[in-house]
């Protein structure tokens, strides 16, 4: 075979599959329950989305579901991800460093890359929960260290603000090794209610339901999203939720750059 033959061919090889482990983003419902399951030693994982966006190279949510007497350990080196988790169901043991705290759902973990958190379901019925996956091509691990170290949050532990149109408990602001700002609060919006008029902004957002029903526009189309749903919304995408059920709905608005 001409050998410039072989160099295009590994050439654009090459690029279908960095082009496959760079998929962009785009705007979308994320269903927990239509994610297709695999089988783990400690129970089940379910991939709700990956790819890139505008400021992470790769960014991902899995599910996890811990059986009874079971756990699950994380642990990133200095050169891994960032992972935040949430917990969706039950309360869970956690193990971050040398703390160890029961958390109950709603509560959250951030784990910076070179640590390491273990989840232990102590019970007999399942627990659930979310490991958000973060990494960028730029990183500064001084920035990351200077603004915190890793930590837990309990839900109880949150700071609830009533406003009227339901309420806000805003968990944190801060400074990241990927990021440059990542912010979260927990929305709760009162049935019937819309969040805001359809807005836009720079920043890409995910919307996490953890409990309740709403319809969301996205662009130029509305989809539903239920307790569970992660939704991705891309910047500059007009977007909103509307309660649609008849007791609050209870989300995660996650943002970064």
């Amino acid at each position: 075979m001409n050998k410039w033959l072989v160099i295009a061919l590994f050439i654009v090889l090459s690029l279908d599959i960095y082009s496959q482990n760079t998929l962009l983003l785009s705007s979308n419902v994320n269903s927990w329950s239509a994610s297709s399951l695999r089988s783990t030693k400690y129970g089940q994982s379910r991939l709700l989305f990956e790819g890139s966006g505008k400021i992470l190279n790769h960014h991902s949510i899995i599910g996890h579901t811990i059986n009874g007497r079971k756990q699950i350990v994380f642990h990133e080196n200095q050169d891994g991800k960032e992972l935040f988790f949430i917990v969706k169901s039950r309360p869970v043991e956690v193990q971050l460093n040398n703390t160890v705290k029961q958390l109950d759902k709603g509560s959250v973990v951030f784990l910076l890359p070179g640590d390491e958190v273990a989840f232990k379901n102590i019970g007999r019925d399942q627990v659930e929960i979310y490991e958000m996956q973060m990494q960028s091509s730029y990183r500064d691990q001084q920035r990351g260290r200077t603004a915190g170290s890793s930590f837990m949050m309990d839900w109880y532990d949150m700071e609830y603000r009533a406003h009227e149109r339901g309420g806000v408990r805003q968990l944190f602001d801060r400074k990241t090794v990927m990021t440059n700002r990542f912010d979260i609060h927990i929305t709760s919006l009162n049935p019937g209610i819309s969040s805001h008029p359809p807005h836009t902004h720079a920043n890409e957002e995910i919307i996490l339901m953890i409990d309740g029903e709403g319809e969301m526009i996205l662009g130029e189309k509305k989809q539903h999203i239920t307790t569970g749903d992660a939704a991705w919304v891309e910047s500059m995408i007009p977007h909103n939720i509307t309660n649609m059920a008849k007791r609050p709905a209870v989300y995660f608005a996650i943002q970064w750059n």
